[in-house]
């Protein structure tokens, strides 16, 4: 099995109605620019709906794979286009990065084999409109989101800048 069948089994996992083309809403623009087409968007607000599970989540979660680097990256994508507070926004990370985990365990056995071997990244991202004030931004640099054995940092760009997806992804 290979990437391309991964992200299929992956998709399986959810409701195709909240599977998205976009990772963009509340008044925050996210540009796919430069993002490899052969990817998966679950809206994670339709898919918690529709499971009614009533935890905090992100906004989108984007899967895509790189098959020479033998990767599989999961971006986890939240959208504030006004005022925030840190510690709500790497909740909102950290539910998505839960559910992540579940739907990989439900992969059936030939998908989990060809997860295992791939090298994993997980990158939690904050989309916003306004410029964040110190305090928030001191407390957004500390923060982490816990996936498998990673800890990764919340990366952070602006609503509405070109390529603002693919610059984080690449970088």
């Amino acid at each position: 099995m290979g990437l391309k069948e991964l992200l299929t089994e992956i998709e399986k996992q959810v409701n195709d109605e909240c599977l998205s083309r976009s990772c963009s809403g509340d008044g925050c623009r996210v540009y796919l620019t430069d993002v490899p087409p052969n990817r998966v968007i679950i809206n994670l607000e339709c898919e918690f709906e529709r499971r009614r599970i009533t935890t905090k989540r992100c906004d989108y979660v984007l899967f895509y794979g790189n098959a020479s680097q033998s990767s599989l990256i999961v971006a986890l994508i939240e959208l504030k286009s006004g005022t925030f507070k840190t510690p709500a926004i790497t909740d909102q990370l950290q539910g998505a990065a839960d559910f992540v985990t579940a739907v990989f365990e439900k992969l059936p056995e030939k998908a989990n084999k060809t997860l295992s071997k791939l090298k994993i990244t997980c990158i939690p991202i904050l989309f916003h409109g306004k410029g964040i004030d110190r305090f928030q931004l001191r407390e957004l640099e500390r923060a982490k989101v816990r996936f498998f054995s990673q800890k990764p940092a919340i990366q952070r760009r602006k609503c509405g800048e070109p390529k603002n997806l693919a610059s984080v992804l690449s970088g």
